[in-house]
């Protein structure tokens, strides 16, 4: 009877993940997002939304549809399972480098200054560069994706939407899901780690880490628009600083102008700072895809094995095990 008890639980998952209230993919993100997106087409628009209108913007019944979101729902099913494992791993791993950065600087600094109780200011502070390193951890592990060919053959798997809704977020390779958290706490952990080895543990009214209001913010606003087709763009300075959707569909664009540009997650400025920005402009229009048809990764099973092999053949050449063909 546990057997069958811990079964059906571990059946049951992906309901227990989205019922997380310190998780981006909690459920009540996705209502405040579909929310948002109303307000913005209203301000927008300036006139009333109908409820068929309404129900139309937020879930088009052509994309959801679409054989590229299908294969998005199968691939979303399989990545929530794959999460619960990867999640102990890597969840882990960042607090055992947190710690690893305190001991390594009390090694080389000596006993830091006596730790202080609950501080607004700390905490504040912890927040805003904890955000900004999760930020730079995102942009950075993404532009290993675009640049270096065996990566990009796993991350061909989310470019080969058609299509994009909420769901694409999903549409990813088990190693892309590895490889973007242990590379962003790694980035925390180099701004958390001297935080709390300076101030202490204690001076953190709300742990920036499993708690950051300032990711929050975006997680119940646009988040989960950043893979949609909805117009909704930023400009000039605020087209600098923050990703609105339009900048993720330049990112998704089958357009060469487009290719490796809007790296970042909620921010642009990591892609302004390093030459990677490139600013939608308003009524500007996209096509999604990789450009070609790739009829490996229209299924499943095909997504999951066939970068392996790609990414296999590209390091054994890389390594002059295989002959190229000019060779």
């Amino acid at each position: 009877m546990h057997f069958l008890t811990e079964a059906f639980s571990y059946l049951l998952f992906p309901i227990f993940f989205m019922e997380q209230p310190h998780s981006q993919y909690y459920w009540p993100t996705y209502c405040a997002a579909a929310m948002c997106a109303l307000l913005i087409y209203f301000v927008i628009k300036r006139r009333r939304v109908s409820l068929k209108k309404a129900l139309n913007l937020i879930l088009p019944a052509k994309l959801l549809s679409h054989n590229s979101t299908k294969l998005d729902l199968k691939l979303m099913v399989l990545g929530i399972y794959y999460i619960m494992i990867q999640g102990l791993l890597v969840g882990g791993l960042t607090w055992i480098s947190v710690e690893t950065v305190g001991h390594t600087l009390t090694t080389l600094m000596g006993q830091p200054p006596s730790a202080i109780g609950p501080s607004f200011v700390v905490t504040s502070a912890s927040m805003l560069l904890v955000f900004l390193a999760v930020e730079f951890g995102y942009w950075f592990s993404h532009l290993l994706m675009h640049k270096v060919p065996a990566l990009w053959e796993f991350h061909k798997v989310h470019h080969s939407a058609e299509v994009l809704t909420p769901l694409t977020e999903w549409r990813q390779h088990p190693l892309e899901l590895a490889l973007f958290p242990v590379l962003v706490g790694l980035a925390v952990c180099s701004v958390q780690g001297p935080i709390i080895w300076y101030f202490g543990a204690s001076s953190q009214i709300i742990n920036p880490v499993s708690a950051n209001l300032l990711s929050m913010v975006f997680w119940y606003t646009i988040l989960h628009l950043r893979h949609s087709e909805l117009p909704f763009y930023a400009t000039g300075t605020l087209g600098k600083i923050i990703q609105a959707p339009a900048h993720h569909q330049v990112h998704h664009s089958t357009n060469p102008e487009h290719f490796d540009k809007n790296l970042g997650y909620c921010l642009s400025i990591w892609d302004w700072a390093f030459g990677t920005l490139y600013v939608p402009k308003k009524g500007e229009k996209f096509s999604y895809g990789l450009g070609h048809k790739d009829s490996a990764l229209e299924t499943v099973v095909g997504s999951m094995i066939a970068p392996i092999g790609r990414a296999g053949v590209i390091i054994l050449r890389k390594f002059r095990f295989i002959k190229t063909d000019n060779a």
